[in-house]
């Protein structure tokens, strides 16, 4: 029995001196710069439909005038117009619209008044009384008035109305007594359609557009969910518009928010911020988003394990046989990388490498992987010849990390999150254009890969 025992402590002792197993190297972290955001531009091109506003506009506005001047000598008159409703037409810059009507007259002339009988006097002869629409079609005459908008900082309509048109379609000559009556009807008429400006425009700016604008501003400030990538605050910091655009009766224009947006990794409370003042509109659109990936080691070890298990050398004639790769933490700004080994010498290795993006193929190498101090040592001191370019070579070629996949998963992501209804009647619509890499950082328990994403963004109500 003690025999037996003393040839398994020899043989314990026999493998144990065949195998490779260096310390682990120390662990150090490098400082991971702050993830800073950079302002970016949302376009939320806006829909107002005017008509509702315009029919009680309409409604608003006397459909009828009367006046008339009387006179002893010379000419007296009375009139009356009636307008037709208005059709507003909305064009380019600016809201132009007609109103076709009727008026008649009624004139009547003293050549010359005596006052001895009446204070206000008589005419010395009978008066010659004649009309212009009665007891015959009633004559006809086109107005045109046109608006010009503006929008105030604190989101309201800034409107100056101005008759544009005035055309008398049948005028209304007295040849009797060589009178043009158009003339002093147009006088006369002029004055009550000018003091329509002010009741247009009072009506015209009483719409309300702050409480549609402070709408996207609300929207705009939720959270949206990312999925396993975390959470994105869109952050807006301020706003403008462009100047309005009229058609069919529907105002357009373009609110543009600057944002600075954020993700983080935890839902995060969302401060209510009120809506600014406006800011200088310029014409821009597009988001600008920087974000991490976090890759746990888990993960990464079981890819590269995948492409290294399996795989050989010959060194001297003895084969090397590669087991499983795993990561085991940061070293500085440089991964550490354990290899398990096989053959006639079996064990670990510590190799330390910096992780590398290719760009082309989307993947992360670490070309200038080399073995770790450690374990350089234990190999010039007990197995020389494994401290070999053939198991760096073989090393460097098979780790690699295809983010391909992680990254496409990303931008489908973040493009669905940016394609969808956030609240009815309001739609989010985005596309995103390019996503690139800013940095690779090495952590204590994952890989965090630095990216920026851009993009269009706009949201339509």
């Amino acid at each position: 029995m003690f025999k037996f025992l003393s040839a398994l402590l020899v043989l314990f002792t026999f493998v144990q001196c065949r195998r490779i197993d260096p310390a682990i190297p120390e662990q150090k972290v490098a400082f991971i710069p702050t993830l800073i955001q950079k302002q970016s531009t949302v376009y939320v091109p806006i829909k107002i439909n005017l008509l509702p506003y315009l029919k009680d506009t309409e409604k608003s506005l006397p459909k009828s005038f009367t006046g008339k001047e009387e006179n002893c000598s010379g000419v007296s008159y009375s009139y009356e117009f009636n307008r037709n409703p208005i059709q507003f037409d909305c064009k380019g810059k600016e809201l132009y619209y007609e109103v076709d009507g009727k008026y008649s007259l009624k004139l009547n002339y003293c050549p010359e008044c005596t006052y001895l009988f009446k204070e206000k006097g008589s005419c010395i002869v009978p008066r010659i009384y004649v009309s212009c629409g009665i007891g015959e079609e009633m004559r006809r005459v086109t107005v045109g008035y046109a608006t010009q908008f503006k929008i105030t900082p604190d989101f309201r309509f800034k409107t100056t109305t101005e008759l544009r048109k005035f055309e008398t379609i049948d005028p209304c000559e007295i040849s009797v007594f060589n009178y043009d009556a158009t003339k002093k009807l147009r006088e006369e008429l002029t004055v009550e359609l000018k003091e329509l400006e002010k009741v247009i425009d009072k009506e015209i700016e009483s719409i309300d557009i702050r409480s549609e604008i402070e709408e996207v501003w609300k929207v705009m400030s939720a959270q949206t969910s990312l999925g396993r990538y975390g959470y994105l605050s869109i952050s807006p910091k301020a706003i403008s518009l462009s100047d309005i655009r009229f058609r069919n009766n529907t105002a357009f224009l373009d609110l543009n928010l600057t944002i600075q947006p954020i993700i983080t990794t935890f839902p995060a409370e969302n401060p209510t911020v009120k809506l600014p003042k406006l800011s200088d509109h310029q014409i821009a659109k597009g988001f600008d988003i920087n974000l991490d990936i976090v890759a746990s080691y888990d993960s990464l070890s079981a890819i590269l394990s995948e492409n290294l298990a399996g795989k050989s050398v010959e060194i001297k004639k003895n084969e090397v046989i590669f087991g499983k790769m795993t990561v085991e933490g940061a070293l500085n700004d440089q991964l550490i990388l354990k290899v398990a080994f096989s053959g006639k010498r079996q064990g670990e290795l510590y190799l330390i490498g910096t992780p590398k993006f290719d760009a082309e193929k989307q993947e992360i190498s670490f070309p200038d992987l080399v073995f770790d101090l450690r374990t350089k040592n234990v190999l010039l001191k007990s197995a020389k010849w494994l401290f070999n370019s053939k198991i760096t070579d073989m090393l460097r070629l098979n780790a690699h990390y295809d983010m391909k996949p992680q990254l496409d998963e990303m931008k489908k992501i973040v493009q669905k999150e940016m394609n969808r209804e956030i609240e009815k009647g309001v739609t989010l619509s985005g596309k995103v254009e390019s996503i690139s890499l800013l940095g690779i950082y090495p952590g204590f328990s994952s890989l965090i890969i630095r990216v920026n994403s851009e993009g269009e963004l706009s949201l339509s109500m």
